[in-house]
């Protein structure tokens, strides 16, 4: 590979691992339910974060908005209707835990968020032989997802391992099916980077470099997500009268949520970065290797945190051999 797909794939593989392990923080706060969580994520990671670092990267960043304003409303509406994909991730997250939930949205959202932007740019593309590699590769990893969640279903049937919150009675039906909607939705904010390519391109115009130019999609494609997370949130709060958790658990409590916000937002931003860096196809190879990776991390973390410690051998053979055909799909198209 070239210097910059190297580099590329090297951002866009930390971006993946940072995804995959950004809940890990949550399981700390026990005390906490998941609105107390998902509240000061969605701060940090869709406001305090992005913004922070779009003032600082791009230069002249709200005249950019100006004059290129259907961009970013366009950016703004995906981003919208990423949020509520973001709050069923949340969700999913907290019915099936990490290491089954990721792999069924990650799945999804590597599948949809892969093709999708080929088709946009130009459907022919995907009868060349790098769209070729790509659509076998997406094949690969669909059976792999199949197979890690067909083993996660397994284990929750004869284990005993039922999911957070579920108190004694198995949510994994309605997990799964959250899960997939979370999936379906979730690519809406790749396509908020497709389109936000003239807030890219404006950016680079008024002195922004390359690599950072991705920043100036990012601000406003997350403030859309932020939007929808803070409606919800505030709505749970309410109806389950949980805003006095805050009150326990101390600082920690608050650091950990707000750590989680950050390395999710550090996977978004090292993903933008990677893209630029593989050009053309960043928006198809780097989503489906982040996504791909993301489900290998999360799984491991899952494996740690003790998800796992149940389930018995075969299950468990099962799953890594999921992941193993992850991974030669994350092969097949990264080169």
């Amino acid at each position: 590979m070239e210097a910059n797909t190297a580099l590329g794939m090297v951002l866009v593989i930390t971006a993946g691992i940072f995804s995959g392990v950004f809940a890990v923080p949550f399981k700390f706060n026990k005390k906490w339910e998941w609105e107390n969580n998902w509240l000061l994520w969605s701060f940090m990671a869709l406001t305090i974060m992005p913004w922070a670092f779009s003032v600082v990267t791009i230069p002249r960043l709200f005249e950019i908005y100006q004059e290129e304003s259907k961009a970013t409303v366009i950016v703004l509406v995906f981003g919208i209707i990423w949020g509520v994909g973001a709050i069923l991730w949340g969700l999913g997250i907290k019915y099936l835990g990490i290491a089954l939930s990721i792999p069924i949205m990650s799945g999804l959202n590597n599948s949809v968020g892969t093709l999708m932007p080929i088709v946009v740019r130009n459907p022919a593309e995907l009868l060349e032989p790098e769209g070729l590699r790509i659509i076998a590769g997406v094949i690969v990893l669909l059976f792999g997802i199949a197979i890690c969640s067909h083993a996660g279903s397994l284990s929750e049937k004869t284990s005993g391992n039922q999911a957070i919150g579920s108190n004694g009675k198995s949510r994994y039906t309605a997990g799964v099916i959250i899960c997939l909607l979370a999936g379906l939705i979730g690519p809406m904010i790749n396509f908020g980077f497709v389109y936000g390519e003239p807030l890219k391109q404006k950016a680079i115009e008024f002195g922004a470099s390359l690599t950072f130019s991705s920043n100036a999609i990012w601000s406003i494609v997350l403030s859309g997500g932020f939007l929808a997370n803070l409606g919800y949130c505030i709505y749970l709060l309410k109806k389950r009268k949980t805003i006095s958790n805050y009150k326990v658990g101390g600082p920690t409590y608050w650091l950990l949520a707000l750590f989680a916000g950050a390395l999710w937002y550090f996977s978004v931003m090292l993903y933008g970065m990677g893209g630029v860096k593989l050009g053309k196809s960043g928006a198809s190879i780097g989503w489906a290797t982040m996504q791909s990776i993301a489900i290998v991390a999360a799984n491991v973390a899952g494996l740690v945190s003790g998800e796992w410690k149940k389930a018995n051998r075969k299950h468990t053979l099962i799953m890594f051999s999921g992941l193993g055909l992850l991974v030669c799909g994350i092969i097949i198209i990264a080169f």
